[in-house]
């Protein structure tokens, strides 16, 4: 089942990048050829109808030129003012042209005065004159009410008057426009290629005059027939029939509710306020490429049929020989650790007996690999660990399973069951976020830990891990090395305490003593601190009566009697060099009892002590300054010179006492302890 899965997968995939390109230029193909193929038959038209359009403006100019002579001549202004007849003249211009169904002359009132074949005495009224002084041809349907020649239209012209202005009268062609005519021949005909493709001559309302191979018939604008041979084509209102001021203007449009495209024109202003119309079908100008694209498309699915055959025979031969590789491969994987197991190789010139090959050499690399690996950690000092994401598997060097309780078949990497639970609380979880840190970073991170050994004993171990990572960037493995360095780290705390403290004394030095105070008052919160400086009065003179050696015992004397105020009450104290001392106060009880503390700490130096020898008692007299934050400043050296402040105050004022600081000790002069003299 899984063979013919992993069959359906390949046939899929090769179909994918092959069948699926080929669609695609297919698809470009085809709408290509379709733009093409409209793009030539809308050019077509265009072409045909502009040549269609110029025959019509050729036509009637021949028709307007014969009016506009017969206007001007003698005999149609005689006529037109009752001096003689022009019957003999308007009968021989329209036994001169066929189209002329008849001729008049009308006066100023568009009354019929004279006429070839019609009857006198008839009235056009408001005849449409345009700018250049010719009757604008009218509406079809006026037409057909003004004369009765069935298809017929009139062309004219003003007889000019004697006078300055107006005119004399008209002279009036009625043009035929049925069967046979001059204009119907000039639209007959059809597009050659394009279904239902005709020309049309439209009046000012939108009425055509159509004309097709089969003869004179009349359609709508879908196309379909109507009764009479002029009739409504365009709504003038909307297909941008009123756009067109210019006899250069072309306009196409395309009614997709209609089923037709058109392009639409002017004849000419100065002849005729019609437009032209060249006219066809939406399906005549794809009807080729659909037909070729069909093809097409027939032989693109017939080839995909064919290789999907092919494929799958193809691939079928090519999965018999895989299906007992990816077994053999799934028991390599699911082996513990490096395994003997190797492909079994039928013929090895093929291809895939190569890669069998290949593949073998590779397990006895690992195998190899494995086994140095496994040699390396036994023989060396350094402790190895590796957790698999993909088995869920912890390994544990030997020497790492003999100095520590761990079951590695429990354990993960921070689930409490592995070094995590060697450690104390707040080691492992200071252990937990550093994993999840480097899970998250996905690189090497290093760390010290105290670890519970299977003695008892708590030892310092130095963690060094890193994460490998696949190609997407997902774990992979975690491999760690861990160190016993408890020797060297307990000689490092040892070097490490001995630098924070002041050799003679074995109190704070001032940098520690100022680092320690600075994390006081940053994590105070609402509470108080209180610091206390000391110096020794008068020093230098017991320095020289009594020799350096005395001078240390008071400063190792000194040193005890503060220390005894701070042990075990949250304090802590510092000597900044020579006599000068400095004590930090955070129990609130001991800050609120701060006066009674400084003279407990004057009295106990003033009972002073005997010298290691025996030989004399000193008495040891001190001066102390005190501030506190936040009730002086929450600035560390502010705080130190304020009560440093406060101790001079004291200097200057008697010596051997205290004296909390007020600001307006920082306005008096600065004491120059005559000491230094």
């Amino acid at each position: 089942m899984g063979n013919f899965k992993l069959k359906i997968v390949l046939t899929v995939i090769m179909l994918v990048f092959s069948i699926i390109p080929a669609v695609i230029v297919g698809a470009i193909g085809s709408f290509s050829i379709m733009g093409y193929e409209r793009s030539v038959k809308e050019n077509t038209l265009q072409r045909v109808s502009e040549s269609k359009s110029a025959a019509v403006k050729q036509l009637f100019n021949g028709y307007l030129t014969v009016v506009k002579a017969a206007a001007k001549s003698e005999t149609a202004i005689d006529s037109a003012y009752g001096m003689g007849s022009a019957s003999g003249m308007l009968a021989a211009t329209v036994s001169a042209n066929p189209d002329f169904l008849d001729m008049m002359i009308l006066d100023a009132g568009g009354t019929v005065i004279e006429a070839v074949n019609g009857t006198a005495g008839g009235v056009f009224e408001n005849l449409p004159m345009n700018d250049q002084g010719v009757i604008n041809m009218p509406s079809v349907s006026e037409m057909l009410t003004w004369t009765s020649y069935g298809d017929a239209i009139f062309v004219a012209d003003a007889i000019p008057s004697e006078t300055a202005t107006g005119e004399a009268g008209y002279v009036v062609a009625i043009v035929s426009a049925g069967e046979g005519s001059g204009l119907m021949n000039t639209l007959n005909g059809r597009f050659d290629g394009l279904s239902g493709g005709h020309f049309m001559l439209v009046d000012k309302n939108g009425v055509a005059i159509n004309f097709t191979g089969n003869g004179q018939i009349s359609r709508d604008f879908s196309g379909n027939a109507l009764n009479t041979s002029m009739s409504q084509f365009f709504d003038t209102s909307n297909s941008g029939y009123s756009d067109l001021k210019n006899s250069t203007d072309i306009k196409s449009v395309s009614e997709t509710a209609g089923g037709y495209t058109y392009y639409l024109g002017l004849i000419d202003k100065s002849i005729m306020n019609w437009r032209w119309a060249g006219v066809a079908e939406n399906g005549a100008f794809g009807s080729f490429s659909m037909t070729t694209n069909l093809l097409g498309w027939v032989v693109v699915a017939a080839g995909a049929v064919v290789f999907s055959v092919c494929s799958l025979v193809v691939i079928g031969r090519f999965l018999g020989n895989m299906n007992g590789m990816l077994k053999t491969m799934t028991e390599i994987s699911d082996a513990e650790g490096a395994t003997d197991i190797r492909f079994k190789i039928t013929n090895r010139k093929s291809e895939l007996g190569q890669i069998q090959t290949s593949f073998n050499d590779l397990l006895d690399e690992v195998f190899l690999s494995e086994e140095r690996h496994r040699t390396i950690a036994e023989l060396s000092d350094n402790m190895l660990f590796e957790w698999d994401f993909h088995k869920e598997r912890m390994y544990a060097s030997p020497n790492m399973l003999a100095k520590f309780d761990i079951n590695t078949e429990e354990a993960t990497l921070s689930n409490g069951k592995f070094i995590d639970s060697l450690m104390e609380p707040e080691d492992a979880e200071k252990y937990k976020r550093d994993i999840n840190q480097l899970l998250k970073n996905k690189n090497g991170y290093s760390a010290e830990y105290q670890l519970r050994t299977k003695s008892g004993a708590v030892i310092w171990v130095s963690l060094r891990a890193n994460c490998v990572t696949d190609r997407l960037g997902e774990p992979l493995r975690v491999i760690g090395v861990m160190t016993d360095i408890d020797n060297e780290k307990k000689l490092e705390l040892q070097l490490s305490e001995r630098a924070s403290y002041d050799f003679l004394s074995q109190l704070y030095n001032r940098n520690t003593f100022i680092r320690n105070l600075t994390s006081e008052v940053e994590r105070r919160g609402t509470k108080r601190v209180a610091v206390l400086f000391i110096d020794v009065d008068d020093f230098k003179f017991i320095n020289d009566r009594y020799g350096h050696t005395v001078g240390d015992e008071v400063i190792r004397f000194v040193a005890d009697t503060i220390r005894k105020k701070v042990d075990d009450r949250g304090g802590f104290a510092g000597r900044f060099g020579g006599d000068e001392f400095v004590l930090c106060f955070t129990n609130q009880e001991d800050i609120d009892n701060i006066e009674n503390i400084s003279m407990d700490i004057i009295n106990e130096l003033y009972s002073g002590y005997d010298t290691a020898d025996g030989s004399m008692h000193i008495d040891v007299k001190a001066s102390i300054g005190v501030a506190f934050c936040p009730d002086h400043t929450e600035d560390v050296n502010e705080l130190l010179s304020f009560a440093d402040t406060a101790m001079y105050f004291v200097k200057k004022n008697g010596k051997t006492n205290y004296h909390i600081y007020i600001p307006e000790d920082s306005a008096t002069d600065e004491y120059i302890d005559p000491e230094g003299f």
